[in-house]
């Protein structure tokens, strides 16, 4: 049994999901090895490990020595790589990456118990800086008070200071160097819970000649007034610097928590919204205005890519069930195919861009309903509605028990866009207890370079 500081050879079998990789250890009484779990390795390597942690069934160790590279290994091209810990895969080639991302999903599949088919996997239109939407949190250090911004460092809450990163427009890291230079009034220290900038979140439309910013103040909307000109003064003059920032906004978020936004917002300076353009894969265009507070996926061409693959799956002249529709995204996207859509949302901000937003894009038969989600689907039962399809795009935790029940009631096809292929499967086998089986599925690299994975299932009953 191997031990906690023991030094050993593996060879790694391959990647996992949450960001590391699997090698089994052959010595002591386990026929088919001790699986060790190791940070920054990769497929077909050779490495020597030190054991950093020991469990009943696996253990955890860090590289030592790279005996044998494997030979999709390659250099990771962000300076940050070790320290920031956002991309997990860096140091493996893109196709080879995706491939493995697509044997995850399949290995998260083996708990069901039948096939399901496998479509190509949907690569990333690109691989650097495509994500359109940063949220660095904010610190300052000791005693110089010079401004930090990045991301917290793997398991701390300690901030990595970036000032370049390679997954995002080279304009974001010009804006948040400004920040750094200019912000005057002082950054969060969360273990005195002192400092009034807490995070600094910019979104760029996909073109990048649009964006907003919030900034995530450590105050009450009681103490607003105090600071008021002065955070003012900073919107404006970051506004005159970059043409390309049409508003700025402030969250209000005095409480000690992780969470990075509330749901009190105070506008500064210019507009509320901005406008994505997206094409189809037929050339079709795709309009959406996106408030400070509304949800647009961070990677928007790859996101074109997953709604034209829930396009191909939707009959002409249905009924569809876009049942957590944010801004009208996915919903939109089907309007030239589908009879008609009507959307859900719990998000007010979100559903007034929808209703604007299927006016801006020419739908007409639509409806867009604001409010809990399972109250809206009870409520479609009484009146004994069906849908030709459902679509749901949950939150990583999926979905829950009581509305898959409620949607399997209102139509015979699901199409499920997940980004956590743990809780798709689980949703996936409490739908079979309904009636349900999943028909295919595809992944899609949302995030390139990390270990997350995006995909879109076809659940049909019987």
């Amino acid at each position: 049994m191997i031990k906690k500081n023991d030094e050993i050879e593996l060879n790694i079998e391959k990647l996992t999901y949450r960001g590391l990789a699997l090698g089994r250890c052959f010595s002591g009484d386990t026929p088919n090895g001790f699986v060790v779990f190791v940070k920054n390795a990769l497929s077909k390597d050779k490495v020597k490990v030190k054991i950093t942690k020991v469990n009943k069934h696996y253990a955890y160790g860090e590289i030592i020595e790279i005996i044998s590279p494997s030979p999709r290994r390659q250099k990771p091209f962000c300076p940050l790589f070790n320290a920031c810990g956002a991309c997990s895969f860096q140091h493996a080639e893109y196709d080879f990456l995706v491939k493995e991302k697509n044997n995850m999903l399949k290995e998260a599949f083996l708990q069901l118990d039948y096939e399901v088919e496998f479509l190509e996997p949907i690569k990333s239109p690109a691989d650097r800086q495509y994500r359109h939407k940063v949220q660095y949190r904010i610190s300052e250090t000791k005693n110089s008070k010079r401004l930090l911004a990045g991301y917290f460092r793997e398991k701390t809450h300690d901030i990595v200071n970036i000032k370049f990163c390679p997954i995002q427009p080279r304009i974001a890291d010009e804006a948040v160097e400004f920040l750094r230079e200019n912000w005057k009034l002082g950054g969060y220290v969360e273990k005195t819970h002192k400092g009034l900038l807490k995070s600094f979140i910019i979104r760029f439309s996909s073109d990048l000649k649009s964006a907003l910013v919030t900034l995530v103040l450590n105050s009450s909307r009681d103490n607003w007034e105090k600071i008021r000109q002065d955070v003012e003064d900073f919107a404006k003059s970051m506004k005159e610097r970059f043409s390309e920032i049409k508003g700025v906004a402030v969250n209000f978020n005095p409480d000690k928590t992780n969470c990075i936004l509330t749901d009190d917002y105070g506008y500064l300076d210019g507009e509320n919204s901005i406008v994505e353009t997206l094409l189809s894969e037929d050339g079709t265009k795709r309009s959406y205005k996106i408030s400070h507070d509304s949800f647009f996926q961070v990677n928007p061409k790859c996101a074109a890519r997953i709604f034209d693959e829930v396009k191909r799956n939707v009959k002409e002249g249905s009924t569809v069930l876009d049942a957590y529709g944010g801004v009208g995204a996915i919903g939109i996207w089907l309007s030239d195919k589908a009879h008609k859509i009507c959307l859900v949302e719990e998000n007010r901000s979100a559903t007034d861009d929808a209703k604007y937003n299927f006016k801006l894009n020419g739908c007409k038969n639509y409806e867009v309903f604001l409010g809990d989600a399972k109250e809206r689907f009870r409520e479609f039962l009484k009146e004994k509605r069906k849908f030709t399809h459902v679509i749901i795009d949950p939150p990583r935790k999926g979905s829950d028990n009581e509305a898959l029940e409620a949607l399997a009631k209102l139509t015979d096809s699901i199409i499920y866009v997940s980004c956590n292929p743990q809780t798709l499967v689980r949703d996936i086998k409490y739908l079979q207890t309904l009636g349900f089986r999943a028909k295919t599925t595809r992944a899609a690299d949302m995030f390139p370079y990390s270990y997350h994975i995006e995909s879109v299932t076809v659940i049909e009953r019987g």
